[in-house]
């Protein structure tokens, strides 16, 4: 037998699986582990116009890295700005812009910023003001081109498209308006033509009040072109920037399945042609445009556009449905003809975030968002024609995202949303994209075991059938769904061993591939899945709170109870209770693996996030701290629990209690669980050993005291060193891991302000 040594995969996070294909002499097989993607190296974007830069404008750049660390620069001829970022691998960094950048009026100038990275990334654009911000996906300069028709949003102060190039050379350039302008001391009328060069790093922006759409743009090299309004106004808003990168007439479509976004009634569709008698086909209706010539209609419900030659579709958001006044924003519709099933996205912490997904998939459950199963989410489904959207809550959590089918190509809409200020972009549209680190060849690590995908044609090229694909119990074998061969991997039968490597605990198991009434193995792979040692969880809870989470290989949950019999779950939040009350709380860890143990390490409160000078010790290196906690027995190791009597302190709106949950095994023994309570001189001796899997931050509530009730009138209320009146209690997470929760007096300050402005 031959052995090609060991192949590295990019799994989920908490998992290393390290792959061995070995044959026999007469088969030489290859895996392809990626589905096939194409370079993302560099970029090209400008800074638009935002409608005040005196309020303090500004560009964040979120460069976003896959399976590969990278090096990144960031630059901009004139004013001279050059950063250069050192990125982890599955990371994003933020590169921000002040105004010095930023584009104003019709001007030509050397604003171009351009992003250099030495590996495939992802970059998006946030144009942000203190009252108003839109975003887009910066395209990779493979997906740049020569041809171009502008879309402006309007009605406005000032609609505006931007042309930018990008390379050293001079490119020559051609500009035939659809409205009127000035543009250095030349006025321009609909159908007039304006030609000039772009040196390198050069970028022009052309600014007027009549509409731009239908405006053609051809060069003679590939540019990149941005389109928007300075100050547009919307049914019920007024002066906000809108932006997007427009896509080139070479990467038009025709077919297009358009979903409401937040159940929006009136937004607004634009379609426009760049060929002579395109048949546009909308619910029914036929249409026929020329060249430059478009469509707008209300979407009031879910449709589907085809057309006889590629065209663009463009999004304007501007309805009222999400409770409160919120900002329009711009969004190019990606046609249907794609095949990608993997993405990586980027949210802001402040707004409540979505994301809508656009496929022909059936189910929910084979979507993966940050490594969960898409139906743990509170999600609206849609459906017409064989299409289906899910439209999922995220929350105010910022950051990186990645979201993937395994085995049916979507599109997605990634948008947040907050009074009078919003922001969305889409994706999909771009075709050249950083490989997908998750491809046929992956394991999908459940609550109830491994999930390994094996491609079709490598069980075919080795001439067996798929009943030939096993485990190590020969009873455990593969099925066939679609190209691929499904091996359900549990931890705790199927040969599956666990073992206990430097500390930390892994879970093997041996696929083979074997010739049937043999014992000749001409496909042998083995798995190692390794747990990782620190498994840090977070959310935020405007409006809601997440009180059970899956953890890829097993699920935590926490729940409070009425009573200490701990049968009566309060399901129902705020909760109030009397000032003399009790908080009854369970924590409990659930997978097939029964090996698994719980530990509560420490609990402790604070008037505020990062306010650890008034901090209150509940639970302390796994020792009751508070004279009033009460651990309560329990047979089963994957579960604990505890109560203690309300607290609560003076001058402050909230009291937050931050968890900290040690997960172990007992194949590795002695481990932090076992240990229980340590007094702090055991503190050093605990950090300096690896007798744990990991950890984990839950959160519950919020939890608020009746009305009416006063302190001069409850002297059997547990105090800390200080009181308040009324007082909000969650279960949070570690507070230096999370930075969004209830920013109730900060929002109203905003709205305030934003009533002032406007």
């Amino acid at each position: 037998m031959w052995d090609t040594g060991p192949l590295q995969l990019a799994c989920e996070p908490t998992w290393l699986l390290v792959v061995t294909l070995v044959v026999t002499p007469d088969y030489v097989l290859t895996f392809v582990f990626y589905s096939s993607g194409h370079a993302q190296k560099e970029f090209v974007a400008v800074f638009m116009e935002n409608f005040s830069p005196e309020a303090g404008a500004h560009m964040d750049l979120y460069l976003t890295t896959y399976d590969k660390a990278a090096v990144v620069n960031v630059s901009v001829s004139n004013p001279h700005f050059y950063q250069t970022l050192h990125i982890e691998r599955n990371s994003t960094l933020p590169v921000t812009l002040d105004t010095q950048y930023m584009l104003a009026g019709n001007q030509l100038s050397s604003k171009v910023i351009t992003v250099k990275s030495d590996v495939d990334i992802s970059v998006f654009a946030f144009n942000s003001l203190n009252y108003t911000t839109d975003a887009g996906l910066v395209l990779p300069i493979e997906d740049l081109g020569t041809e171009y028709y502008i879309f402006t949003p309007g009605p406005g102060s000032y609609n505006q498209f931007a042309v930018a190039n990008g390379a050293d050379n001079t490119i020559a350039v051609n500009v035939t308006f659809s409205g009127s302008l000035e543009f250095s001391g030349q006025s321009f009328h609909p159908g007039d033509t304006y030609s000039f060069s772009l040196q390198g790093h050069q970028v022009i922006q052309f600014q007027t009040f009549s509409e731009l759409t239908g405006t053609r743009v051809v060069s003679s090299e590939p540019v990149a072109v941005f389109s928007g309004n300075k100050c547009h106004y919307g049914p019920t808003t007024k002066c906000d920037v809108i932006f997007e990168q427009l896509e080139p007439v070479k990467n038009w479509g025709t077919s297009f399945v358009l979903f409401p976004l937040a159940n929006n009634t009136k937004d607004i569709i634009d379609i426009i042609a760049a060929s002579p008698d395109t048949e546009v086909h909308v619910n029914q209706t036929l249409y026929r445009l020329q060249p430059g010539s478009h469509l707008s209609f209300a979407l009031e419900k879910s449709d589907l556009v085809t057309t006889s030659k590629p065209v663009m579709v463009s999004y304007l958001f501007q309805d009222r449905a999400y409770p409160g006044e919120y900002d329009p924003f711009l969004i190019i519709v990606p046609p249907f003809q794609l095949n990608r099933k993997y993405y990586k996205f980027v949210t802001e912490a402040f707004y409540d975030n979505y994301i809508t997904i656009v496929s022909t998939a059936s189910s929910a459950s084979e979507f993966y968002l940050d490594h969960k199963p898409l139906d743990q989410y509170k999600f609206t489904t849609k459906v017409i024609s064989g299409f289906r959207s899910w439209e999922v809550f995220l929350g105010r959590v910022g950051g990186q995202h990645e979201i993937y089918h395994r085995f049916s190509a979507f599109i997605i809409y990634i948008y947040g949303l907050e009074i009078r200020v919003s922001y969305g972009y889409s994706m999909g549209q771009e075709t050249k994209y950083p490989e997908e680190p998750v491809g046929p060849s992956v394991l999908n690590c459940l609550p109830h075991g491994g999930e390994f995908l094996l491609p079709l044609s490598l069980v075919t090229d080795a001439k067996l059938n798929v009943s030939d694909v096993h485990l190590e119990d020969p009873t455990c074998q593969g099925t066939q769904k679609g190209n691929v061969v499904v091996i359900n991997v549990p931890f705790n039968r199927c040969g599956s061993k666990v073992l206990n490597e430097n500390g930390k605990t892994v879970y093997v198991n041996t696929v083979y591939g074997t010739v049937p009434a043999t014992e000749v193995h001409r496909i042998e792979i083995p798995l190692k899945c390794e747990m990782a040692n620190n498994e840090t969880l977070g959310w935020s809870f405007l409006p809601q709170v997440t009180d059970v989470v899956s953890q890829g290989h097993y699920i935590i949950s926490l729940k409070l109870y009425q009573t200490e019999a701990f049968t009566d779950p309060i399901t129902m939040f705020p909760y109030e209770v009397d000032l003399h009350g009790w908080l009854y709380v369970e924590f409990e860890v659930q997978s097939d693996d029964e090996g698994l143990q719980i530990l509560v390490e420490s609990c402790k409160a604070s008037p505020s996030l990062g306010n650890t000078d008034k901090s209150y010790n509940v639970i302390q290196e796994g020792c009751p701290v508070d004279s009033t906690l009460q651990l309560y027995k329990v047979s089963n190791p994957r579960l604990q629990r505890f109560s203690l009597h309300v607290f609560k302190f003076s001058d402050f709106g909230e009291v937050y209690l931050s968890c900290n949950i040690i997960i172990c095994h007992n194949g590795t023994t002695p481990n932090r669980c076992t240990q229980g309570c340590l007094p702090r001189r055991y503190r050093r001796d605990v950090f300096s050993s690896k007798l744990q899997l990991g950890s984990a931050s839950l959160s519950q509530g919020p939890i608020v005291f009746k009305y009416g009730e006063r302190l001069q009138n409850d002297q059997t209320l547990h105090t800390v060193p200080s009181s308040m009146l009324v007082a909000v209690i969650l279960v949070m997470g570690l507070l230096s891991v999370i930075a969004l929760v209830i920013q109730k007096h900060y929002y109203k300050r905003e709205y305030n302000d934003l009533e002032n402005r406007r």
